[in-house]
């Protein structure tokens, strides 16, 4: 039952929802984007809002040893509230109707701790497998300093298909809890990868459990019961679509960045600064003393410019629901009958 988007005909015209391809979804996405970018932009903003907290609570506030640890978790709910308001604006706008970006974020935040607790064990499998990747390398390349750069650039491709921008930075988490409770078993760093086919098949069993969760008002049982019977019979088929929507949002991100970077570079806005400044940053994040106003700089570019992605993956996922209800449960067969009444129904 589809509780929280009632059904309601637009201009007058019957919005007939059909089973989409892969080139329809991704054209629906940023179909979307474009047509209500400020309704997006604005959500997206709470998320930028959080990364801006974090940075000054990080450069203002004395060190202590979980420091890095507070300020991550202290990012987390801008993230989850951002990614629910934008599955809410996507559900209202793709139904033909009309949201405002307040009312967006008020539904996700009557929901909050529901799609809180959905979403952490999907963000924990999903991140699984980048981090026994990054673990992995890391721990090799300790042995074999003089190939690190090399190996960093295995590491930064092979984790591409893991690279969505989530609401929760996973990495960055253990990371800090690791480096503080000084955690040096090197087995402990191989956990992750060997989690990994488990962390991919439950990545996509319950990959529309957030959805369901706001958009049916499900309990948190319901809502991962519903978005296994979804993925039942098409777990290939999702699973390529949320790589997908990794690798296109992941390669969106940084042809700007660079592009930006190679700006500067020809221009020399930001100084002295090579090709091989601007691949060095993009691989390893790397932050050379010679230029750090070209790091710092292109440190936020890419802050930016995540903000702006970030609701690609979450779009297409919410669509991605939608086709899958429609194949399921002939969806838009029930919706087009809603559309002949005079008055607003819900569907059932």
């Amino acid at each position: 039952m589809l509780n929280s988007v009632d059904t309601v005909r637009a201009n007058d015209n019957t919005l007939t929802l059909q089973p989409m391809g892969f080139g329809e979804i991704l054209d629906a996405i940023f179909s979307l984007y474009r047509k209500h970018f400020p309704l997006f932009f604005g959500i997206a903003a709470v998320d930028f809002c959080g990364t801006l907290l974090v940075y000054f609570l990080g450069r203002f506030t004395p060190n202590f040893p979980l420091k890095g640890l507070v300020t991550d978790l202290v990012l987390m709910p801008f993230g989850i509230v951002c990614m629910g308001g934008i599955i809410v604006a996507t559900a209202t706008v793709y139904l033909g109707k009309h949201i405002t970006i307040r009312d967006a974020l008020k539904r996700t935040g009557n929901r909050f701790w529901h799609l809180s607790a959905c979403h952490l064990p999907w963000n924990l499998v999903f991140g699984t497998p980048r981090i026994g990747i990054i673990f992995v390398i890391v721990s090799i390349s300790m042995l074999r300093t003089e190939s690190i750069s090399y190996l960093l650039t295995i590491s930064f491709l092979v984790s591409v298909p893991f690279s969505i921008p989530l609401p929760i930075n996973l990495w960055a988490i253990i990371n800090s809890l690791m480096t503080s409770v000084m955690i040096r078993q090197m087995w402990i760093r191989f956990i992750p990868i060997v989690l990994t086919p488990f962390a991919i098949y439950f990545a996509v069993r319950w990959m529309f459990a957030t959805v369901v969760v706001l958009l049916e008002s499900s309990v948190i049982p319901r809502a991962f019961a519903k978005s296994n019977e979804l993925t039942r019979g098409r777990w290939w088929q999702t699973w390529k679509m949320l790589v997908a929507f990794s690798v296109l949002s992941f390669a969106i991100q940084r042809i700007i960045v660079i592009t930006v970077g190679f700006i500067f570079m020809l221009t020399k806005v930001m100084g002295e600064t090579t090709s091989m400044d601007i691949l060095k940053w993009m691989v390893m994040y790397s932050i050379e003393s010679n230029n750090p106003l070209f790091y710092l700089i292109m440190r936020w570019i890419n802050t930016i410019v995540g903000t702006l992605i970030f609701p690609i993956w979450i779009i297409g996922t919410t669509l991605l629901y939608f086709d899958l209800r429609i194949r399921k449960e002939g969806f838009d067969l029930e919706r087009q009958v809603n559309n002949t009444t005079a008055t607003p129904t819900r569907i059932h």
